[in-house]
């Protein structure tokens, strides 16, 4: 009984250094979330068989091949196979690393993306990796700012909405992200905006009182990011509060009214002195 348990263990060892367990062979695959029709993208699979080699690697569409790689077919150890829904070439190739651009999207281009690698004789040991990306009909255009006027009073309240051009009829919608002076506004500063009381977010809505923009010079960039996935576009506008002289008056007072009164009659003296110096 010892003995068969000592062959079992051993055969089990053999195994498992057969079929690497000890380490990923494939590390990484990149598909973006999102790409545009007649647009191009680059789709990366990421391995490591440089202690048993490769064997071969392959990327698939909706478990359909268009890409093999055979180290070992010295004739043609690249194939591609041409497709409606896109185009695909190869970029780059490393010991590590494979990275194709696909191109000439439809949307039938959307789906599943898996890359498999599989390491050498003598274990042929199999991984794959996949991740989805979504083929959009047209791309971002930038947001539209609605609701900004040339000059504000410095009692008015600031009130911008932010909203894509066009509505996606279906499919993801972008996330928006309203900054000021390049930095994201303040929680309090945004709401959602919605067209009708229970419907989704159709945007994001802006509400800052003009009062704080004099402190930073009298004018604020207000900038709205629409993002989805990788991609970005951006709106921005220039928000001006007319700053009142009596703005500058009342600071001043304010100022004198911090002063100590002892501080206060030694600048009264001081400016006597100079008066009657320079006979004025």
């Amino acid at each position: 009984m010892a003995a068969t348990g000592l062959v079992a263990l051993a055969l089990h060892l053999l195994m498992a250094l057969l079929n690497g367990v000890t380490g990923d062979l494939l590390q990484r695959v990149e598909v973006p979330l999102f790409a545009f029709v007649g647009g191009r993208v680059n789709v990366s699979c990421m391995y490591d068989l440089r202690a048993t080699g490769l064997y071969s690697l392959k990327w698939y569409h909706n478990d359909t091949e268009f890409y093999r790689y055979v180290p070992t077919e010295t004739h043609r150890p690249v194939d591609i196979k041409p497709t409606i829904k896109f185009q695909a070439h190869e970029i780059s190739r490393t010991e590590t690393l494979v990275t194709l651009s696909i191109t000439s999207m439809t949307t039938a281009a959307s789906g599943e993306y898996k890359c498999e690698v599989i390491a050498e004789h003598p274990s042929f040991r199999t991984e794959t990796r996949s991740a989805f990306m979504t083929v959009l009909d047209e791309p971002l255009s930038p947001p539209m700012i609605v609701g900004a006027r040339e000059v504000y009073e410095s009692e008015d309240d600031i009130k911008l909405r932010c909203q894509p051009e066009k509505f996606p009829a279906s499919g993801p919608t972008p996330s928006i992200t309203w900054y000021l002076q390049g930095r994201p506004a303040r929680r309090e500063y945004v709401s959602p905006y919605r067209d009708e009381p229970y419907a989704e977010p159709a945007g994001a809505t802006l509400h800052v009182p003009a009062s704080q923009v004099p402190r930073v010079g009298g004018s604020v960039e207000a900038e709205c990011l629409l993002k989805l996935g990788s991609f970005e576009v951006r709106s921005s506008r220039t928000l001006r509060v007319r700053v009142r002289p009596s703005s500058y008056l009342s600071s001043y007072f304010s100022a004198a009214e911090m002063m100590s009164r002892p501080a206060l009659s030694t600048l009264l003296v001081v400016g006597i002195v100079v008066l009657v110096r320079w006979n004025i």
